[in-house]
Order: C-alpha cells, then structure tokens, then sequence
C-alpha cells in the first residue's frame, strides 16, 4: 500500500467517524415507556434539553420569582445515561439551584452510590461562568451527562450549548424558571413540569409525591403529539421516577377528546 492510499484511507475513516459522532440517531432512553415511543426511542443523546421548574405552591409567580428546579426529573435521567454507557464518565452538574441532596443519588436502599460517586458539582453564580463551566464540560471526553442552571440564558447561549452538545455527543440537561417560557432557545426539546395532586393518604403523598410533564417542544416530533402530558411518580424506597399508567391513560384519554372536537390540521403553533 502506498503512502497516498494509506493517507486516504485515514482519511476516510476520520470522516466516517466525524459524521458518526455528529449524527442524529442515538438517543436515550428516559425509562418512561410511553414518552420513549411518542419520541421516537428518548432523548436525543446529543443535544440540549430544556426542563422548566416549578413555581412554589401558593405564591405569586410575578411577582416572588419563587421556583424549584425537577429534581427527581434530572436525578432519574442521570442514572439512565450511567446505566446505558458502557464508559464510566461524569455527571456535571452546574450551579447550586439544581444540586441534589446527596441521599437522593443513592439507590439499593443505600447500597448503590455509583451516581454521587460519578457526580462534580461546579459551583457558578453568574450566567457567564454557568456557561463558561458548562462549556469546557461538555468539551470533555470524561464527562456524560452536564446538567445545569440555565436561568437567565439568552437564546446565543443555549445556541452554544446545543452546538457543543451536539458536537461531543454529550447529553445536556439545563433547569430553567417557569417564566421563561417564552424566551427564544436553541433547545431540541423543552418540557414543563407541575405539581400533580395526590388522591391518596398524607403519607403516600410524601413517599410517592406526583409530578405532571408536559412536551412544549421537540425537533423532529409531529405537533399534535407536543401537547402529550404524562404523570411521573417518586418512589422514595427505590429511588426511582416511574410513569403512572393510571394517569397516563387519562390525559390521554382527554387529548383524544380534545382531537376529536378540533378541525383535522388546525393546531394552534407553540
């Protein structure tokens, strides 16, 4: 073999492998078995997703600016990106508002600490040194999954993100305030998450409290299927995020209602 063929070669197998790493396929999935299906198999790997808080419970929104990022949300993601790499790589998790309490990464009833023991939390006060710290993580081969406060984000700064997501094949996972829903983003995806009121005992309301998710946005995903709400449930003995059937079927139930009432193609845009 000659030293231009070899070269050429190399070559193509470097371009190969650089369209392999900016591709679109390889998703993750979130465990929960019917928002994998109406994505398509999860998560894009990928890419910048967008999760917006929850606005505290019996306050002016407005005016307070009172919010809580998902937890639960981001903690059961993490654990899906751990479990389906077959590297052992870090979850970066950026900014003080969406660190968790320690006990909460620990499953088995105590016995697996894998996720706090894979876990950086960077401590990052302003939105220039979030992005700043978020970006030389998801520049990292080391680093998985990079999970953030993106409040106060412009839309040239979740444009970065994404890029740089998308660029590494690395997960990104930003918490934002309610109301900042309406601000532009780059984000593949934005979902919003509420309280779910609980029918059941005060003790299975702090065992298994409930949370409703609801797609605002996702590349690639018909529009009609946008407006999909799940129930999601915590169960603190497992400590694990799983999709309520129960509830499931009923915002279904009514989406199908509303579909029926609606014109064929008239959908309101996002």
């Amino acid at each position: 073999m000659t030293l231009a063929t070899t070269i050429q070669t190399l070559q193509s197998k470097l371009n190969d492998t650089c369209h392999e790493n900016m591709g679109q396929g390889r998703v993750l999935q979130t465990g929960w078995s019917g928002i994998d299906v109406d994505l398509g198999g999860g998560l894009l790997a990928g890419a910048l997703h967008e999760w917006f808080g929850l606005a505290a419970r019996g306050h002016n929104v407005a005016s307070l600016r009172t919010w809580s990022p998902p937890i639960c949300v981001l903690v059961h993601l993490a654990w899906q990106a751990l479990e389906a790499s077959s590297r052992t790589r870090w979850i970066v998790w950026v900014g003080r508002r969406c660190f968790p309490y320690p006990s909460i990464l620990v499953r088995g009833r105590g016995t697996d600490h894998r996720l706090l023991e894979r876990s950086l939390f960077v401590t990052a006060h302003s939105a220039n040194d979030r992005l700043w710290a978020i970006d030389l993580a998801l520049r990292s081969s080391s680093v998985g999954v990079v999970i953030a406060d993106g409040s106060t984000f412009s839309m040239a700064a979740t444009r970065r993100v994404q890029l740089l997501a998308q660029r590494h094949q690395t997960l990104a996972l930003m918490v934002r305030p309610p109301w900042e829903q309406g601000e532009l983003s780059a984000a593949q995806s934005r979902w919003l998450i509420r309280w779910e009121p609980h029918a059941s005992t005060t003790k299975s309301v702090l065992l298994k409290p409930r949370w409703s998710v609801q797609l605002l946005r996702c590349k690639g995903v018909q529009y009609e299927k946008a407006h999909t709400t799940w129930a999601l449930e915590w169960d603190s003995d497992t400590s694990t995020l799983n999709l309520s059937s129960e509830m499931v079927r009923q915002a279904r139930s009514s989406k199908e209602e509303q579909a029926c009432d609606r014109p064929h193609g008239m959908y309101r845009p996002a």
